[in-house]
């Protein structure tokens, strides 16, 4: 049994060299890591007659590749997709093979014969982004003829899988700077997203990819999309400003050094600018689209709400019942400005569970005044904080409970400039 060593950057034309080596079996991999004091990390790259068939950190078996496909086929992460795997896998023998597992799961409408193909092909380019260019170690190959039993498909040749990933890897290199590492985590600025001609549900599936706090590579997963694809679409929202990445650690700094956040609520943009100036000593985030006030909420846990009565769609009023009714938001301040005055506008207010009420026209020192009075008699900020952060036990505000996970079925949006209508090409997601 040949060991063969290689150094960063020559597994490629190792393989290329040793191709007809490989024949039916595995290619065990031994790989050092980035770090000399991590070790070695293993890599399983099974062939079926010189064709590539599968990549893992263990050989071809029934666990792993179904777990493998779950990763690009988001029907088979569904509960009761896996209820019928797991019966299929009961009434089949024990020593079923792996073809016969996957046509009767393709009988199931479970599996189409054309996604099988194209989740292994994806899976083994998966793999080649994280090492074919930049690890060394060691490899040897195990002829195991059991493998042309087991196998699910012919394989694919090794030489276009080669060139696909070199061009993935010029490619990930182009978007080093937008991003990183896939393990960041996005953050969306909605003050600049607010100036793009966006349609509510392009706002709500923005709000949706990112209101968990989730890397990119947890999004990737949950989307069952290609990484590379993920990282193309955040890249162009991060060169447009609209978001930007943080690492977790970065994250959690933020949070504990974060300024008072308020959020403000009116449909005129001049309204907008003045309270933006007025507050300039917090951080002042501001809509004028009624329908983006819980997304908003739930994404900053402001400290303080700041909202006009007269708004189009939904009146104010009736706004803010609805967000005191949210378990998260009962102890949040909420100030409501506007033109009316009178002492039924004020009841009225006050039933609505407004906090305070502000009488257009106010100057900077009124406002300034009555924000820093409803900020004095707020519940101590951690307390607030934590009260506002739960949701269920799987970190979903409770906004979402009951609801269908909005990645079920999810679009990506590509957000063309400001001063244009919007144009839009859908990658559907699930």
């Amino acid at each position: 049994m040949s060991r063969f060593v290689f150094g960063s950057e020559e597994l490629a034309p190792l393989l290329r060299q040793q191709g007809q080596r490989f024949t039916t079996g595995y290619l065990h991999l031994h790989l050092r890591g980035l770090d000399p004091a991590e070790g070695t990390e293993p890599w399983v790259l099974t062939y079926y007659y010189g064709r590539l068939l599968f990549s893992a950190d263990q050989p071809l078996n029934t666990q792993i590749l179904l777990k493998r496909l779950s990763r690009f086929i988001a029907r088979l992460n569904l509960e009761w997709s896996q209820r019928a795997i797991s019966v299929v896998q009961e009434r089949l023998l024990k020593n079923h093979s792996l073809p016969e597992l996957l046509e009767a799961i393709t009988q199931l409408g479970l599996l189409k014969p054309e996604e099988l193909e194209d989740a292994l092909w994806l899976n083994l380019l998966t793999d080649f982004d994280r090492y074919l260019f930049e690890r060394s170690g060691a490899c040897y190959f195990e002829v195991q003829e059991r493998v042309a039993q087991e196998a699910p498909i012919g394989g694919f040749e090794l030489e276009p899988l080669l060139q696909e990933a070199a061009r993935r890897h010029d490619r990930w290199a182009d978007l080093k700077v937008a991003i990183p590492t896939m393990l960041a985590v996005p953050v969306v600025n909605w003050e600049r997203v607010n100036r793009y001609r966006i349609t509510d549900e392009q706002r709500q599936k923005l709000h949706a990819l990112t209101k968990d706090g989730q890397s990119l590579e947890v999004i990737a997963k949950k989307l069952c999309r290609d990484r590379l694809e993920v990282a193309n679409l955040f890249a162009a929202w991060v060169k447009k400003g609209l978001v930007s990445l943080q690492t977790p650690q970065e994250l959690l700094q933020a949070k504990r050094h974060s300024p008072i956040t308020i959020l403000a609520v009116d449909d005129s943009v001049v309204m907008q600018e003045i309270l933006r100036q007025y507050l300039s000593n917090y951080q002042v985030i501001t809509t004028g689209n009624p329908a983006e006030v819980l997304p908003l909420l739930f994404q900053h846990r402001p400290h303080l709400l700041l909202m006009d009565i007269a708004m189009p769609g939904i009146d104010g009023l009736e706004l803010c019942r609805i967000v005191r009714s949210l378990e998260e938001f009962k102890s949040l301040p909420i100030l409501m400005v506007t033109s009316r005055d009178g002492l039924l506008a004020r009841i009225r207010g006050k039933w609505s569970g407004a906090t305070a009420y502000l009488t257009k026209p106010f100057n900077e020192s009124q406002l300034n005044a009555e924000v820093r009075r409803l900020l004095a008699h707020q519940p101590p900020l951690q307390a607030h904080r934590q009260e506002s952060s739960q949701g269920d036990r799987t970190g979903r505000p409770a906004l979402f409970q009951g609801s269908p996970s909005p990645l079920e079925d999810l679009s990506l949006i590509h957000i063309s400039e400001p001063t244009r209508l919007l144009s839009i090409s859908y990658a559907v997601f699930c």
